[in-house]
């Protein structure tokens, strides 16, 4: 009876510490998503860069002889570390796939996805997985504790669209290459191209909304994120909610999206009466989407105003995309009941 309590005890501790894990890492994500960062001093003489703070689909690697100070959150991507890379803080991968060879000085944690250790992969604090697959190599050195949760893996990957990254020391960390840059600018274009295809009312429904009520729908977006970010991080406290908060985060990102090809096609209207064009209005919304995508990439060299302006622009998306219920009424608008019969006269 004694052994029998004395291991429910320790369950339920190794449960109580894999949740607050994972709720500490997602509230740092969320800190790192809304571009809340804290100023870190830097040595002249050192070569250390700032990290991302949120990588958000794509790829993202971290050569040799390269240190990045500060917590890295990825979501849905695919990360490497390569051998005599450095990552002086934190790492959390929530799906996608994660492949060390360098080191981490910080804690590593994995939720769902894949992991993978190399023979010179070195973590200087506890590695934690949970719904993820792993794989460790014998020269792998894990200096703190190993908790492995569920072991049934859960894999997804997002595309690369949006990627904040956290300003440090006055600079901007540019988070894609040019051609990285280019090829999700056409992504976007095709993408917006599909969407009107399918739901033209829809995505005019949003972009009207953006248009005639652009700080509403700010306030609204940034409430809706606020709180439907809390929900979820308060579902991840239950292992079983887990799946249930990667798929929440993946349809928050969806509306966020949707909201930026609401956004283009005001964009590719703009654009066609200024060259005095006559696009159709799939045309109209693709080039309008490849436009938009190219100035937030470009807006990502300028420290602060970039991020600033990547965020509220998001944030005004998500409002609309709400407000609307994805293009699906007019805002502000409510659903009325057809009018009751009259008595018959007696």
């Amino acid at each position: 009876m004694g052994e029998a309590s004395s291991v429910a005890e320790r369950d339920a501790s190794r449960a109580v510490v894999r949740c607050a894990a994972f709720t500490r890492a997602l509230l740092t994500a969320v800190l790192a998503l809304g571009g809340v960062a804290t100023a870190q001093s830097q040595d002249a003489a050192n070569e250390i860069r700032p990290a991302p703070g949120l990588i958000v689909g794509g790829s993202y690697t971290l050569p040799a002889g390269t240190t990045l100070h500060g917590d890295l959150n990825v979501v849905g991507a695919s990360v490497a570390i390569a051998t005599g890379g450095t990552l002086d803080g934190q790492l959390v991968a929530i799906g996608g796939t994660t492949a060390l060879d360098g080191t981490v000085t910080g804690d590593v944690h994995a939720y769902g996805g894949a992991l993978s250790l190399g023979e010179r992969a070195t973590i200087g604090g506890d590695l934690s997985t949970e719904y993820a697959a792993f794989e460790r190599s014998p020269g792998a050195v894990v200096a703190g504790q190993l908790r492995q949760g569920t072991q049934a893996p859960l894999h997804f990957s997002l595309p690369t669209y949006v990627r904040p990254s956290v300003a440090a020391a006055g600079r901007a960390v540019v988070p894609a290459s040019p051609l990285d840059v280019l090829f999700r600018a056409l992504a976007l274009g095709l993408l917006a191209m599909l969407v009107m295809a399918l739901a033209p009312a829809r995505v005019t429904r949003v972009r009207d909304a953006i248009l005639r009520r652009p700080v509403r729908m700010g306030f609204d977006g940034l409430l809706t994120g606020i709180v439907v970010t809390l929900l979820l991080v308060l579902l991840a406290v239950t292992l079983v909610g887990i799946p249930l908060t990667v798929l929440g985060f993946m349809l928050l990102y969806a509306s966020v999206l949707f909201g930026w090809i609401a956004f283009g096609d005001a964009v590719g209207e703009y654009l066609a009466e200024a060259f005095e064009q006559h696009w159709n209005r799939s045309v109209r919304v693709a080039v309008g989407a490849f436009a938009l995508a190219l100035a937030a990439a470009a807006l990502a060299y300028v420290p602060v105003l970039g991020a600033v302006a990547g965020a509220v622009m998001s944030m005004v998306a998500l409002g609309a995309v709400r407000a609307t219920r994805y293009g699906g009424r007019e805002p502000g608008r409510r659903e009325v009941g057809p009018p009751p019969e009259a008595a018959p006269q007696a």
